[in-house]
């Protein structure tokens, strides 16, 4: 926990795992992925790797801000989760802008099938997962609706 400006408590925010994005302390500026691209075959990768998974080269890759912006390719909705965790939650693989194909949460709706539409664009949000055992707020990426599935009026 840390203190406010007031002097209030306010719960400190941890990354889930340290070097996988980075939330910008300004609200002008947007969260990104970091992840790398092969000097030699122009792989991209995410997470950040040393070692091109393509062209197996070693000392070609270099690190990349991802845009953030991708198609949703499948989604599950989950109603059990782990411990920590709330449930139900959609859990989906969504394909980056770049050309990596990630798993993440997709937040911003509610969990039903209705909601979501597969190749519908999401973008890229750092928000709080769980607490963990010290109160602190544990904060990773996910994904949200760019445009969110608008259903028909009953009138």
């Amino acid at each position: 926990m840390e203190t406010g400006p007031n002097g209030s408590r306010t719960k400190k925010q941890v990354p889930v795992e340290e070097g996988l994005f980075e939330q910008p302390a300004s609200p002008d500026e947007k969260p990104y992925l970091i992840g790398s691209k092969c000097s030699l075959c122009s792989n991209v990768t995410f997470p950040k790797m040393r070692v091109c998974p393509r062209c197996a080269k070693k000392n070609t890759m270099t690190e990349v801000h991802l845009s953030g912006r991708a198609k949703l390719d499948t989604f599950s909705i989950v109603n059990a989760a782990l411990p920590g965790f709330k449930a139900p939650s959609i859990q989906a693989y969504v394909n980056l802008e770049e050309g990596p194909r990630i798993w993440s949460l997709i937040t911003g709706v509610e969990p039903d099938e209705k909601a979501l539409k597969i190749g519908m664009d999401v973008e890229l949000v750092v928000e709080k997962v769980r607490e963990d055992a010290q109160g602190n707020e544990v904060i990773s990426y996910q994904f949200r609706p760019a445009n969110p599935v608008r259903r028909a009026s009953p009138f």
